[in-house]
């Protein structure tokens, strides 16, 4: 299975899958790379292949989650989630090639998270190979949007809420019908992410926006008759500066347990433009902001007193600053039954000879969003997160095939569902 794997993850490397919102503006391969079509085309062809029933949901137009169920005889249900989108590729060479070099897998999604979502694939292959009476039933899911949104695994938990009524408007194509699927909620979910093979119990959560200052366009030769939205917007960048400075100050990693190891909430500003030209006076300036949560914040609370901190402290002159609603946010993971199931989970990766730990991490997940849902979550894949979004990204081949061998047993009847 191990080579499965490997074969898997090329077939999904070469297809592109670039988060729409992260194409470069005016790249000539926007329309070849943007989203996850292809990767969406290629699982519905596979799980055809293992005749597994799938339906596809449409969470944006023209993208779809793919979820299966693989049928197992044991009576509980377990939910394995990898998402299909990835950053995008500037300055990376043959982004979507995959090669293998000493030991590693080169690619753009090799390590986040194509990596992961191949050693699922090829785990339930090798699964079906146990008897049916022990093995659970896999719920397997492949979300779209998770860099830019979780829009995706939100759509995916609305299929177990019956009090949703957005589903009503919701594209599901496939053999699979969704009152089909909707007896099979799952008790725990496994969300594949680089973890280096550890089991993430905590992350932090995030909010993004985008702020923009409005001045007064002017020539560049009278600056007074204008009012530079940049000068304002300078302003705001170095309040934001502050602010993240006085989020960390204090922090005690080791008084919070797996919370602390997720770090100290940060604050940081990602993106900035503005401006018409070399010799006009800006009217406007646009940031991005990126607000990360420590477990337990609340994404309003955070936006809320981010908005009125600024308010307070910025002296724009004759600038007007405004706030985006929110287009990305997500509370962290911590405690409850998603940490229990994460220990469970542990037990059986150890037993499968893996040095492994349950940690906290700084990033964030689609188990939040599961976990939020009544769905417990744990974070648990192949490579290291050191590896994700960088231009010469990979995932560890021994990393991979570990990864299965673990993947194997569970769906193999080796783990147990938190109320089982």
């Amino acid at each position: 299975m191990a080579h499965l794997a490997r074969e898997i993850l090329g077939q999904l490397i070469s297809r592109p899958s670039v988060n729409p919102r992260l194409v470069l503006a005016g790249d000539p391969s926007a329309a070849e790379i943007s989203g996850e079509r292809q990767v969406t085309e290629w699982l519905i062809g596979f799980l055809d292949r293992q005749g597994w029933p799938w339906l596809t949901q449409e969470a944006h137009p023209g993208r779809a989650n793919v979820v299966a169920v693989v049928p197992g005889g044991r009576g509980d249900c377990l939910l394995w989630e990898a998402h299909q989108d990835t950053v995008a590729v500037a300055g990376m060479n043959a982004p979507f090639v995959a090669r293998e070099s000493q030991g590693l897998i080169y690619g753009r999604g090799a390590c986040d998270v194509k990596g992961g979502l191949a050693a699922m694939l090829a785990a339930l292959v090798a699964a079906g190979d146990a008897p049916l009476a022990r093995r659970p039933t896999i719920v397997f899911a492949s979300t779209v949007n998770e860099e830019c949104g979780f829009t995706g695994v939100r759509a995916l938990a609305r299929i177990w809420d019956e009090r949703s009524g957005e589903l009503a408007a919701t594209t599901i194509q496939g053999p699979l019908s969704l009152t089909d699927l909707r007896q099979f909620k799952p008790r725990a979910a496994i969300v594949a992410e680089p973890t280096d093979l550890n089991v993430v119990a905590a992350h932090r959560g995030v909010v993004r926006w985008k702020a923009r200052t409005a001045g007064r366009a002017a020539h560049s030769s009278r600056p007074a008759s204008g009012a530079n939205a940049i000068y304002a917007m300078a302003r705001v960048v170095q309040v934001l500066e502050a602010m993240h400075e006085e989020l960390g100050r204090g922090f005690n990693a080791t008084a919070n347990g797996l919370a602390g190891e997720c770090g100290p909430s940060t604050l940081c500003v990602t993106t900035i433009q503005g401006g018409a030209g070399p010799n006009t006076v800006p009217d406007a300036a646009v940031i991005d902001i990126d607000r990360r949560l420590a477990p337990g914040e609340s994404p309003e609370t955070a936006y809320a007193g981010v908005v009125a901190e600024l308010e307070r402290a910025v002296n724009l002159g004759p600038c007007r600053l405004t706030h985006d609603p929110p287009w990305m946010q997500s509370h962290g993971l911590a405690g409850g039954e998603s940490q229990r199931w994460a220990e469970r989970l542990a037990v059986i990766v150890d037993a499968c000879g893996v040095s492994s730990r349950i940690v906290g991490v700084p990033y964030g997940t689609n188990a939040a969003t599961l976990a939020a849902a009544g769905i417990p979550a744990a974070v648990f894949g192949p490579g290291s997160i050191e590896q994700a979004h960088t231009i010469d990204e990979f995932i560890a081949v021994d990393q991979l095939d570990r990864a299965v061998e673990v993947l194997v047993a569970i769906a193999a009847g080796a783990a147990a569902t938190p109320d089982h």
